[in-house]
């Protein structure tokens, strides 16, 4: 099959995910496509991509670095199907094969609201030094979130932007600020090396699109130490686990020493879970902890157990916000149902709780309830 052909059935298939407003598109060695549609998967052909096909398509894709793909067994890009639609990809090998994850990258960068995120999130973009994490699993919408954010600084200060990301997913247009995006394997070898590197190119805000490593924490630390705004993102899935992973990726020796600076420049911690609402589409829950003296000093004195409770304790002053409490909230905002709160809870217990204490809550449901009698007796 010729480069012509690979690249028209690549973008039949991507076009035909596009049609049924799917998320992800799954190519598997010897099996039927699959698309992520909401939070399912779902069969989006019955074509099968056999191991040649497969072969055609890795060696379209990685280009000149297929031989690097062969050596790791993993390979991240990005593919610009037309001038509308961009998709970032993984090849990963398995037993029975390779296969190739695309997700699809909106055109537009949405505004918190279009989001469903928290306003309390736009006073972060007015800082002016410090660290913002966003945490979450893998698909819970943390570089969409991290893109707004950017955006929003983009639109409203004159500012000096630069992101490091593997790959580069949105793309950022020149506004108040100028914004340079660089990506790994093409523009720079490696998160570290670029993140010292941008500390001799003026910059006011970086970006970088995960801490993965001991190199890539230690130049974000010595980024927020001189003074500038670090955005990153974190694979946790809470506040208290955040803090503990990112100093846990430090030596014993130098724990003491992170712990400090990460007590002292740590703005805020985003992080997100996304949820099937209750009209079937995706609501992301947020739980937000924002830097205030009882943190800071719960930080600095390794009482990371302790953060939930202040969390919840200074939530209203501080907009702060648990997961449950989150929960909560979206279901008394007709948002999600209560039984899909449940589901997403660290604790139904105290969720549950919270639904029991809360007479706004009650009296929404007798009103439901009331309505729902009428309707049937007509």
């Amino acid at each position: 099959m010729s480069i012509e052909e690979v690249e028209e059935r690549l973008n039949r298939w991507l076009y035909m995910l596009i049609s049924i407003e799917g998320a992800d598109l799954h190519i598997k060695s010897n099996s039927p496509l699959y698309a992520r549609l909401k939070s399912d998967i779902v069969q989006l052909s019955k074509e099968v991509s056999d191991d040649k096909l497969l072969k055609e398509l890795v060696v379209f894709l990685t280009h000149d670095s297929y031989e690097a793909f062969d050596r790791k067994k993993e390979y991240d890009g990005a593919y610009k199907l037309d001038e509308q639609y961009r998709f970032r990809f993984n090849i990963f090998q398995h037993i029975n094969g390779v296969s190739i994850a695309f997700r699809l990258i909106p055109d537009k960068i949405r505004t918190l609201e279009e989001l469903n995120l928290p306003l309390a999130l736009k006073k972060l973009v007015d800082l002016r030094r410090g660290l913002i994490l966003v945490t979450g699993t893998t698909g819970s919408g943390k570089t969409t979130t991290l893109a707004t954010l950017i955006e929003m600084i983009n639109q409203k200060h004159p500012r000096h932007i630069i992101t490091i990301e593997d790959p580069v997913e949105y793309v950022f247009k020149d506004k108040k600020s100028i914004v340079e995006q660089r990506e790994l394997g093409i523009n720079t070898y490696s998160f570290d090396t670029a993140l010292r590197a941008a500390l001799r190119e003026d910059p006011d805000i970086i970006m970088v699109g995960e801490i993965r490593d001991t190199a890539t924490a230690e130049s974000i630390v010595q980024a927020v130490n001189t003074g500038h705004l670090v955005f990153s993102t974190v694979h946790t899935l809470n506040a208290q686990e955040t803090i503990d992973r990112v100093i846990g990726l430090f030596p014993a020796r130098e724990q003491n020493r992170v712990r400090q600076v990460i007590a002292s420049t740590l703005e805020a911690t985003i992080s997100q879970r996304l949820v099937e609402g209750a009209d079937g589409n995706m609501i992301p829950a947020v739980e937000m902890m924002f830097k205030t003296p009882l943190v800071q000093e719960l930080i600095r004195s390794k009482r990371d157990n302790e953060l939930p409770d202040a969390i919840a304790k200074e939530g209203i002053m501080y907009d702060s916000v648990l997961f449950d409490r989150a929960l909560f909230d979206l279901t008394l905002n007709e948002k999600i149902t209560e039984d899909q709160a449940y589901e997403y809870a660290s604790s139904p217990a105290d969720l549950k709780l919270m639904f029991t204490l809360s007479n706004e809550y009650a009296a929404k449901k007798h009103a439901k309830k009331e309505e729902d009698i009428g309707f049937k007796s007509e």
